[in-house]
C-alpha cells in the first residue's frame, strides 16, 4: 500500500511538472508571437511614415522647380532639414541631399562607349585629393566599358575578377549605385570610404554637376593648381553672404577658379551646371524609442518627382 501511494505521488508530481513546463512554453511562445507582431506592425508603420516624408520632400522639389527652376543652391527650402514631425509614440525627420553636386561615376564613359578624357582627368585629381591613387580610374572605367581589355596597368577585366577567392565578373555597364564601387579593384574597405562621400551613380543622360552644391574637394579637383582650403574658404564666404552662382560665368570669375586656364575650362564646361535633378532623401523614424533609417533616391524631371529606389538599411 505504501509503495502504491509513493508511485501515485511521483506520477502526480511528474504530471504537475509537465503541465508547468507546457504552460511556460505556451506563455513564452505567445509572448514571442506578440513581440514579433508588434515589431512587424512598427516596421510597417515606420515604412508608411517614411513614404509620407518622401511625399513631403517631393512636394518641396516640385514647388522649387515651379518657382526657381533655373538654379538650385543650398539656401533653398529643399536643402533645409525637415523639422521633427510628431507622430504617435515617436517622430519623423529627415533631409534632402543633392547627388547632382557629386562627381558622377557614369560620366567617365560617354554614350558612344568611349572614355570621357576630361571627366577621367577630373576624377583622377579627386582620387589624389582624397588620398588614393589616380590610376584607380582605370579600374572604374574597365568596370563599365563593354570590352574585355584593360585600359591601363591598374585596369581590371574578367581575368582579374575571376582570379579572386570569391570570383565574380565586372558589370560592363553603368553604375546603378555607388555601393558597386566596393567590388571594383582598388576600392576595398577604407579606400571606398574615402571616395564614397564625393561620388554619385546617376544614369540619367546629360546630367551635370551642380557647382552650387558640390563639396570644396570636388571643385578643387577641377584643376591640379587649385588648393582645397582656398576653395573651401571661397565657397563658405559665398554661402555666408547668402549668394550662389547663377551661371558658369560667375563661377569662372570667382577666385580661385579664375586662375584656371582656358583649355581646362573648355574641357570641363560641358560637365558643369547650376541645376540639380537627382536627390537622396535620408529619413529617420523613431517609434517606441526605436530608430529606423530609410534612404530614397529621387529624380526630378519636367517638374515631376519619381522614386528611383528605396533602401531600408542604415547608411
Amino acid at each position: 500500500m505504501n509503495k502504491q501511494k509513493g508511485i501515485a505521488l511521483i506520477t502526480i508530481l511528474v504530471m504537475v511538472a509537465l503541465a508547468t513546463i507546457l504552460a511556460a512554453t505556451i506563455g513564452q511562445r505567445q509572448k514571442f508571437t506578440a513581440d514579433n507582431t508588434a515589431y512587424l506592425m512598427r516596421q510597417n508603420q515606420s515604412l508608411w511614415y517614411a513614404k509620407s516624408a518622401e511625399t513631403f520632400f517631393s512636394e518641396l522639389l516640385i514647388e522649387d522647380a515651379e518657382n526657381a527652376g533655373d538654379v538650385d543652391f543650398l539656401q533653398e527650402n529643399w536643402a533645409k532639414p525637415m523639422p521633427a514631425f510628431p507622430v504617435e509614440d515617436g517622430y519623423v525627420t529627415g533631409q534632402l541631399y543633392d547627388e547632382s553636386g557629386k562627381f558622377n561615376l557614369n560620366s567617365l564613359i560617354d554614350d558612344s562607349g568611349q572614355v570621357n578624357v576630361a571627366a577621367k582627368q577630373w576624377f583622377e585629381r579627386l582620387l589624389l585629393n582624397v588620398g588614393l591613387t589616380a590610376e584607380l580610374s582605370e579600374a572604374v572605367i574597365d568596370w563599365q566599358d563593354a570590352d574585355n581589355e584593360n585600359i591601363g596597368p591598374m585596369g581590371a577585366e574578367d581575368g582579374y575578377y575571376r582570379g579572386l577567392n570569391n570570383a565574380y565578373l565586372p558589370a560592363n555597364t553603368k553604375f546603378h549605385a555607388i555601393d558597386e564601387l566596393k567590388m571594383v579593384r582598388g576600392f576595398e574597405g577604407e579606400k571606398y570610404l574615402k571616395i564614397a562621400p564625393y561620388v554619385s551613380a546617376i544614369s540619367v543622360k546629360d546630367t551635370k554637376l551642380n557647382i552650387n552644391t558640390a563639396p570644396a574637394i570636388v571643385l578643387a579637383s577641377l584643376d591640379e593648381h587649385l588648393d582645397v582650403k582656398a576653395v573651401q574658404v571661397a565657397l563658405e564666404t559665398k554661402q555666408q553672404n547668402i549668394e550662389h552662382f547663377a551661371n558658369l560665368d560667375e563661377f569662372w570669375k570667382l577666385a580661385p577658379f579664375s586662375q584656371i586656364n582656358a583649355d581646362t575650362r573648355s574641357s570641363v564646361q560641358s560637365l558643369l551646371g547650376v541645376k540639380s535633378n537627382y536627390f537622396r532623401a535620408k529619413i529617420e523614424v523613431v517609434l517606441s524609442e526605436r530608430k529606423r533609417q530609410f534612404q530614397t533616391n529621387l529624380l526630378r524631371e519636367d517638374k515631376k518627382v519619381y522614386v528611383l529606389s528605396r533602401s531600408l538599411a542604415p547608411e
